[in-house]
């Protein structure tokens, strides 16, 4: 406190609320030393840094000028006719007048509308929730197995919420729809995601098949949902629309999961999400999980219109976009350990890099375009944290924090499917050699981005297993790769196609490895017995064949795996002066279920006598066929036929 003049300057304290009730020294930035090391950054919150000036004397005049921004001025006693708040309301003052949050985190499980008649869809859903056990063991499984892929619900508060509203249901309190819809979906997620043994216990003791226990819960939290108007339910309302996505994507319902994305999306953007939360009138932590869920919300986006060749839904062009805050669960401020929203936020970085390349926002890639592409995931690999880095990454946490080598795994998956979507154009395509041809010039470079692709959905297969069995990314990159090397193998009636050998090495790995989860997967079975028949298909000498059936030592999925580090190879410059085309290879590299499968599929069944393509061609993929075409194999040609 300092005199100055005839008035006293007061400066409020810059301290968190917290550490100024517990009378501890804070570090004064969010979330704070101490509200960080306890988990409970959603207390963390700073009033804002004011000057206030006392009050002159009674014998001073006093309309003395003054400097403070802060100062709200009276227009009405000015002779306007409009006061400071219609002002504020027309965003005319300074942000610094915009209403901070409350001062402690509010739980949102508790409805504001006074008790009363329980609407019915309300009512049927609290009573289609299990007994308090078995939905514990539920939301703990989510948080432990399935959150962290995704790491859309923070534990702390979520834990806070889901014992706030069996407390208010105990006290018959008004309970919020949003958040008991956002538990169903949690329960039902959770469900399909069981291991034997809990989903053995939980179909004993309820009396019901898991599955349909998960349909159930689904279907109520969607219908409770669809009674909500938009932009009423706030995050938990964004939250438990995409935890909708997740539980349709897991079921391989890849249309339905993309159109529940966009409602989620439209949901948030009713939030105005899509906005710089600066000017949001709510606390730093809820500012910090809507950067999340937004971020997390354009990942999906970019992702899933590129697989399933459909327009960004998300504009990133008419979108503001602010990193989330990666100190929020890590206590340490000088360590390098990744925070769990680490490979989201790296993603979504991803996606606004190449939604600007002309294009791709449209959800179709084409050759022309992988040039940029690569270039701008060679940028996105700089990027990495010590913990992801493609050469020598630092495993130190890979044991005491699970989800650091999965999204490792993730983020490099990610990245050598990106990059070989535009190139599977070139390994399908009837050239002729004679020509120039921007397809073939990139063959060779599209062979060793298929052989980074196999082996990072292997390594990323082998962490998941044994307990996410319907986790479709791996498995489905691994199918799509080798079936477009088996195009590349069939289409190459002049056995001049670069990278042959290494094209059949991989394809056998991948067939090794779908063989592998065929007998605990209805995807890896569907796939497995497919791949088998389109190898089967392909003219190889008796050399090749042995080369195709070949194994290597590190090709088993029995357990999590830390890939080697990636070292790029000797560089394959290929220039075609017609198109002008300078690329580089080295430039690219860098549960039980129920085992019925679609007619015609049998994961044991013979590969050899095939007389033709036609019943290879007419086979249903299963859970598949929404993402899998067999018109890109342009597998088609009759001149195929004759080997």
């Amino acid at each position: 406190m300092e005199n100055q003049g005839s008035g006293k300057t007061v400066r409020l304290a810059t301290a968190c609320t917290e550490c100024q009730r517990r009378k501890q020294k804070c570090s004064r930035e969010w979330p704070c030393n101490h509200c960080q090391s306890r988990r409970i950054a959603h207390l963390c919150k700073f009033t804002p840094k004011k000057v206030l000036k006392a009050k002159p004397a009674s014998n001073e005049r006093t309309h003395t000028p003054t400097n403070n921004a802060d100062a709200v001025p009276d227009f009405q006693n000015a002779g306007g006719v409009a006061s400071g708040e219609d002002f504020r309301m027309l965003g005319y003052l300074p942000d610094n007048l915009l209403k901070e949050g409350p001062d402690q985190y509010q739980s949102a499980v508790i409805s504001p509308n006074p008790q009363g008649t329980i609407p019915s869809e309300l009512e049927k859903a609290i009573r289609t929730l299990p007994p308090k056990p078995y939905t514990d063991m539920l939301v703990q499984h989510f948080l432990s197995e399935m959150n962290e892929q995704y790491y859309c619900l923070y534990p702390p508060t979520f834990l806070h919420d889901y014992a706030a509203w069996w407390s208010g249901k105990a006290s018959g309190q008004s309970l919020a729809p949003e958040f008991t819809a956002l538990l169903l979906q949690v329960c039902a997620c959770a469900t399909l995601y069981l291991d034997v043994e809990a989903m053995q216990r939980l179909e004993s003791e309820l009396g019901e098949n898991s599955h349909d226990l998960a349909e159930q819960y689904h279907r109520t939290a969607n219908q409770l949902s669809s009674t909500m108007s938009p932009g009423k339910g706030g995050l938990t309302q964004v939250q438990q629309l995409f935890i909708n996505a997740v539980w349709y994507k897991t079921e391989a319902l890849f249309i339905e999961s993309w159109h529940a994305l966009s409602a989620a999306i439209h949901e948030a953007q009713e939030l105005g999400m899509h906005r710089s939360p600066a000017k949001a009138k709510v606390s730093e932590f809820e500012r910090e999980m809507r950067r999340r869920i937004w971020c997390l919300l354009y990942t999906w986006d970019w992702q899933m219109s590129l697989l399933l060749s459909r327009p960004f839904i998300i504009n990133s062009n008419y979108c503001s976009f602010e990193l989330p805050n990666v100190r929020l669960e890590t206590a340490d401020a000088g360590t390098d350990m990744p925070s769990p929203v680490t490979h989201i936020a790296l993603q979504s970085q991803l996606g606004l890099a190449i939604s600007k390349i002309p294009g791709v926002m449209s959800g179709i890639l084409s050759p022309n375009q992988a040039i940029a592409i690569q270039q701008e995931i060679e940028r996105w690999f700089e990027m990495f944290p010590p913990a992801y880095r493609r050469t020598n990454p630092d495993t130190r946490w890979d044991h005491s924090h699970r989800y650091v080598p999965l999204q490792r795994h993730q983020l490099y998956a990610v990245s050598y499917m990106v990059m070989f979507m535009p190139l599977k154009q070139c390994l399908t395509i009837d050239a002729d050699p004679s020509k120039p041809s921007l397809e073939k010039s990139l063959q060779p470079a599209a062979v060793d981005c298929a052989t980074k692709v196999m082996d990072s959905a292997r390594a990323l297969l082998a962490h998941m297993l044994p307990a996410s069995g319907k986790f479709h990314f791996a498995p489905f990159l691994i199918f799509d790769t080798a079936a477009f090397l088996c195009s590349a193998i069939i289409h190459d009636r002049a056995r001049n196609l670069a990278h042959r050998d290494k094209a059949l090495e991989t394809i056998g790995i991948g067939l090794d490895a779908l063989e592998q989860i065929s007998q605990t997967t209805k995807a890896g079975a569907t796939c497995y017995s497919v791949l088998a028949r389109l190898t089967g298909r392909m003219p190889l000498s008796p050399e090749e064949k042995a080369l195709l059936s070949s194994r290597t030592p590190e090709g088993s999925l029995e357990g999590p795996q830390t890939p080697p580090s990636v070292h790029a190879e000797s560089a394959t410059i290929v220039n075609v002066d017609a198109y002008d085309v300078n690329f580089t290879s080295s430039d690219i590299l860098g549960g039980g279920m129920d085992m019925a499968l679609p007619a015609g599929l049998d994961p044991s069944g013979t590969i050899d006598g095939l007389t033709g393509l036609d019943d290879i061609l007419s086979m249903d993929m299963g859970e598949f066929s929404q993402i899998w075409d067999w018109d890109n194999l342009d597998l088609n040609n009759p001149g195929l036929y004759d080997t």
